[in-house]
């Protein structure tokens, strides 16, 4: 077992959802409202910076994950493609061991 862990804007969580789905994850749980900083930049959720990011958690099989993660890579490099030069897509991806204890 594998922890997923997806960290983006919450404009595209509707997008993130499909993907999942297409790809058989079916069960997660999802963390609304995250403020914080990282590689695109500072999301604080107010009037003048209205931007925020939400958390997909997810406990999959290791071969789930494999082919989740390269669905993610994939939107990620059409999303950067398509972006102007050097602007970050706020997307990040993060797996590691999990054990379920109950």
């Amino acid at each position: 077992m594998r922890n997923l862990i997806i960290v983006a804007r919450n404009s595209m969580l509707s997008d993130l959802e499909e993907l999942l789905h297409k790809n058989g994850v079916t069960a997660y749980s999802i963390l609304n409202n995250v403020m914080g900083k990282g590689g695109a930049g500072r999301v604080y959720g107010t009037f003048l910076s209205p931007e925020i990011n939400a958390i997909i958690f997810a406990v999959l099989p290791s071969d789930q994950v494999e082919r989740a993660v390269i669905a993610l890579k994939t939107l990620h490099t059409e999303r950067t493609d398509a972006a102007p030069y050097d602007t970050p897509i706020p997307l990040k991806v993060f797996s590691s061991p999990c054990e379920e204890h109950l």
